[in-house]
């Protein structure tokens, strides 16, 4: 059975553009123009995954998500941003969205992000295999607030490839989470060290090192592939 995505977006391009690349793709797509039509259709209706924007007239994103979490609606939700709101799109992480994508984005991106949170869904703890699987997981358990967990499984991908940067990137975020921003500093150095072109601790470090501190462009780093 194809797996049903819901497109929330007021602009018509954007729902015209993720309609057209997630078809493709095989999934059944429905989509909403706004926040109100978005909470009755998700209410009504299954979805295996909804792509919501964060900033819409009327309810807006993070409301929408607020709801439906409220509501005991556990759908993954991965939120659309525009420049300016990255912010709000780590404040939606902590409410339980499972990832967030910046606009402007290309097909590809769209497609890459989709299917890495769609295979998210089907990973077991206790069969968890490769280097990616284990990324994965932990970063579902970082949206659902399982931190102990993740950081387990972040400690675990660091064992089973010494020389990738991402499990020290997402350490770090899980320590600015639990506000040990020095923590999270030293993570963000040790990706860094292993690979210095790693942009997404780059961004993270930076960010951290302002002389006022904001969690603002936080980078998760989800372009990361190695597996």
């Amino acid at each position: 059975m194809n797996k049903k995505i819901l497109v929330v977006d007021d602009e018509k391009n954007i729902r015209m553009t993720l309609t057209h690349c997630l078809k493709d793709m095989g999934y059944e797509i429905e989509i909403a123009v706004n926040g109100e039509e978005a909470l009755q259709k998700i209410v009504d209706h299954g979805f295996d995954l909804v792509l919501l924007d964060i900033k819409m007239p009327g309810l807006t994103g993070m409301q929408v998500l607020e709801k439906i979490r409220d509501r005991g609606n556990q759908v993954d939700v991965i939120m659309m941003t525009a420049y300016g709101t990255i912010e709000k799109a780590v404040e939606a992480m902590k409410l339980g969205a499972i990832d967030f994508v910046s606009k402007p984005f290309t097909p590809e991106e769209i497609r890459s992000i989709v299917n890495d949170v769609l295979a998210r869904q089907a990973l077991v703890e206790e069969q968890l295999e490769t280097f990616k699987d284990v990324i994965g997981y932990a970063k579902k358990c970082l949206a659902e607030g399982l931190y102990d967990k993740a950081d387990d499984l972040l400690k675990r991908a660091v064992s089973m490839n010494v020389d990738a940067p991402e499990p020290h990137n997402l350490l770090g975020i899980l320590a600015e989470y639990r506000k040990e921003i020095q923590k999270a500093q030293m993570h963000y150095r040790a990706a860094l060290a292993l690979d210095p072109s790693y942009e997404p601790a780059s961004k993270n470090l930076e960010r951290t090192a302002q002389w006022k501190y904001s969690k603002e462009g936080i980078e998760l780093g989800d372009d990361d592939n190695e597996e």
